[in-house]
């Protein structure tokens, strides 16, 4: 059977955290946590400095860093790797605290993180793995243009993969997912083909205002909107969906919504269906709490 090559760059500060790194990648290999055989090549650098000189000379599959280095801190890491790296899927390595973080990371490019109090062999294999392969695939999705030419906004092939991902992270990480679904209660009719797109135009800008930096939002049909909201510390779902309700009504928008919870796993199929199922003016109220 052939031996899958991975090449992990790991830039981590701490001279413990990357000897505990080191022997976790080792453990992976040997124990055969990846869904092949595979041999894991491990090269460090402690700052970004030196992560940004590997990654442009160097070939590199997988970049594995932890945002808190010597050289560099919190965002502004990601986004020196992003600038000099964007070919190369990032996996960040964050503590509890920094969830939001991450999760507005993963928004601007990073393929994953996972907390480092939960590293080990099998979540870590499963974080390269996927981040190995969706950025692939992402790669390619560009390549065939994943964005839609009217809106701007990214088209329903590239929400389907992203959205996917938030449900997959959401029920990793204990935190409920939103899945909005809208639609402008006035269209113009067809054959005013103009006006119908400036009212599409318009409402992709109506609801560029009611999302956040990490929502995601895109057009998935040709007057349907979709957007992907994480519950955060500060402002739970029900007190979202009240202010996005309030803000869509004035703009003569309807809104669908579902929830993924983790403790009742769904779909991403399902969490669309439902959404769309509730899209009517009548809708107020979210989904009670479980």
């Amino acid at each position: 059977m052939a031996i899958m090559l991975v090449r992990a760059l790991l830039v981590e500060s701490e001279p413990e955290d990357v000897l505990f790194m080191r022997d976790v990648l080792m453990e992976i290999e040997e124990g055969r946590h990846w869904d092949n055989w595979v041999h894991i090549e491990v090269l460090h650098a402690p700052t970004i400095s030196k992560a940004l000189t590997i990654v442009a000379n160097d070939v590199v599959d997988v970049v594995l860093v932890n945002p808190d280095l010597s050289d560099s801190q919190g965002i502004g890491t990601f986004r020196r790797m992003q600038s000099c790296a964007d070919r190369v899927p990032v996996v960040l390595l964050v503590g509890a605290e920094d969830a939001g973080m991450a999760i507005r990371l993963v928004r601007d490019g990073a393929q994953d993180f996972i907390f480092r109090r939960c590293i080990d062999c099998a979540p870590l294999a499963h974080a390269m793995r996927n981040a190995i392969e969706r950025h692939r695939l992402l790669s390619a999705a560009r390549a065939r243009t994943n964005t839609d030419s009217l809106t701007g906004l990214i088209n329903r092939g590239a929400f389907l993969t992203l959205a996917d991902r938030d449900r997959k992270l959401a029920e990793r990480i204990g935190r409920r997912l939103m899945i909005l679904v809208a639609e402008s209660t006035e269209i113009p009719r067809a054959a005013d083909e103009q006006r119908q797109d400036l009212t599409l135009v318009e409402l992709a800008d109506h609801l560029r205002n009611l999302a956040g930096p990490t929502d995601l939002m895109a057009r998935i049909g040709k007057s349907r909107f979709a957007m992907t909201v994480f519950e955060t510390d500060q402002e739970s779902l029900e007190e979202i969906w009240a202010r996005m309700h309030s803000c869509a009504a004035e703009h003569r928008i309807q809104i669908g919504v579902a929830i993924f919870s983790c403790d009742r796993p769904t779909s991403l199929d399902v969490l669309l269906e439902q959404a769309a199922l509730d899209l009517a003016p009548a809708s107020l109220a979210i989904p009670a709490r479980s």
